[in-house]
């Protein structure tokens, strides 16, 4: 279970954390961790920060998040050009 708040995907309907990246872009991650993530949460406030970890540190890690763009199967209908 998730700490932070979800809100449904707008195509696939599955939990996603809204959260906003070191450069002030929103992303959307995957709710639940997995052991293939890279992306690490951290609460900001009222925001979700997120930040990619870099593969070396990503080992055993199993708080990991996936960017819900590489797990969706409505993506591409979804992302900026």
């Amino acid at each position: 279970m998730t700490d932070y708040p979800t809100t449904p995907c707008g195509s696939c309907k599955k939990p996603v954390i809204w959260t906003v990246t070191a450069n002030g872009k929103r992303l959307p991650v995957d709710a639940q961790p997995t052991s293939d993530g890279t992306v690490a949460l951290t609460a900001a406030g009222n925001q979700v920060r997120s930040r990619v970890v870099e593969v070396k540190f990503r080992f055993g890690r199993r708080d990991l998040h996936k960017a819900h763009f590489s797990s969706c199967p409505q993506a591409n209908t979804w992302r900026r050009r």
